[in-house]
């Protein structure tokens, strides 16, 4: 599955697949859906969080490290304004230019306005994974053509289902804060709208493969791909002096996102951010994590997945039985808490996406293809005239 179909089925399971009991849990909405709430990590060192991370459009953290020299900014907006907005926010502690800008994978909501960087910082340094450049050169990058028409496709649908909400009085079909989220959307239509159409991939200038470190002066900043996790691609930054680290999207909370993705190379992967030691780790979306457990915890899903699915094929079921079979219930609740509208991101982002890469992955199959398919060749005679 391509991202751009990812992307649909997902869309699809959040805006229409939305039963669920549930009272409303009172989500706090942030100010607009592209508001950061700033956290000041070690001195010098700042990571912005788009509070309910779940929330439509989700948007990436961004996290900077203020050097002698100048600012390094991993992941720095998924959408202009928010570049906007952390450049205003690295301006208001230092006069310092950003001189990198790295893209921890080719997703957009964590580089869709990036652009904005670069225009006011011609000279900053874009860094990111081989795989995420040719990512964003190649098919991956197609449905960023889908962007612009977002809401035309998706408000009509809000629309009629908030319609019956009302009409019915129905919560168990109709999840109050689903539905409050609907409205959230709704009142912001134009500044999303704004920013959908103008939506646009940056291409990085130096790419690494494995480790690439960053002196600052006394600053070190290392840059580390570690393994597959959500991309084939995934940088995280590790500030070993402060034992911060930044995931992007190898870590997502409150629930992981798992479209086209290898749960054991998965695993393996953040098995090697643990052993980095961290005391403060930035996940790319949802709230900063000062422990180890929902990390393990999102390993020993992965096994679990991982585990089944090599026990399913050995038993020659196709990948629908086995999707079908996959057992996520000691799970389930550890990672919503029993909250109704956590569990439709839930299964929307990470059991079902994983139903069907779990055992693609286990059979070989390549997760995300970057090149396009070569052109058919054109027969000879149809260029003939008669």
């Amino acid at each position: 599955m391509n991202l751009s179909s990812a992307f649909i089925k997902c869309s699809i399971l959040i805006f229409i697949v939305c039963a669920g009991t549930s009272s409303a849990q009172g989500i706090e909405f942030p100010e607009d859906p592209y508001t950061y709430t700033w956290h000041e990590l070690a001195p010098g060192i700042w990571s912005g969080v788009r509070d309910v991370s779940n929330l439509t459009p989700v948007m990436g953290t961004s996290t900077f490290v203020i050097g002698d020299q100048g600012v390094i900014v991993f992941d720095g907006g998924g959408a202009p304004i928010m570049s906007e907005r952390l450049m205003a926010k690295i301006a208001a502690l230092t006069d310092k230019p950003i001189t990198h800008l790295v893209i921890s994978h080719w997703h957009g909501d964590h580089m869709f306005g990036v652009f904005r960087i670069v225009e006011e910082f011609p000279g900053v340094q874009v860094i990111a994974h081989p795989f995420t450049r040719a990512a964003i050169l190649g098919r991956p990058m197609d449905y960023l053509k889908m962007q612009p028409t977002f809401l035309d496709r998706y408000v009509p649908v809000i629309n009629e289902r908030l319609a019956k909400s009302e009409e019915t009085g129905d919560t168990e079909t109709y999840n109050p804060d689903i539905m409050e989220a609907y409205r959230y959307l709704i009142k912001h239509q134009d500044l999303l709208d704004s920013q959908f159409k103008t939506y646009n991939a940056t291409l990085p200038t130096l790419t690494f493969e494995n480790k690439l470190v960053i002196y600052s002066g006394s600053r070190e900043v290392q840059l580390l791909h570690l393994g597959d996790a959500n991309t084939e691609g995934d940088v995280i930054m590790w500030l070993p002096q402060d034992k911060i680290v930044a995931t992007g999207d190898v870590i997502v909370l409150p629930t992981p996102y798992a479209f086209n993705t290898d749960p054991k190379k998965w695993s393996a992967t953040l098995r090697a951010i643990n052993d980095l030691g961290y005391s403060t780790l930035v996940p790319g979306h949802g709230a900063i994590q000062y422990d180890m457990n929902y990390l393990n915890l999102t390993i020993e899903t992965l096994d679990s997945v991982a585990e089944q699915t090599d026990q399913f094929i050995a038993a020659g079921l196709s990948q629908e039985e086995a999707g079908e079979q996959l057992d996520f219930s000691a799970f389930d609740e550890r990672f919503t808490g029993g909250d109704s509208y956590i569990d439709v991101y839930y299964q929307a982002y990470f059991t079902e996406p994983l139903r069907s890469s779990a055992y693609r992955a286990a059979m070989g199959e390549v997760m995300v293809k970057p090149e396009r398919d070569p052109e058919p060749e054109k027969d000879a005679t149809e260029d003939e005239s008669d």
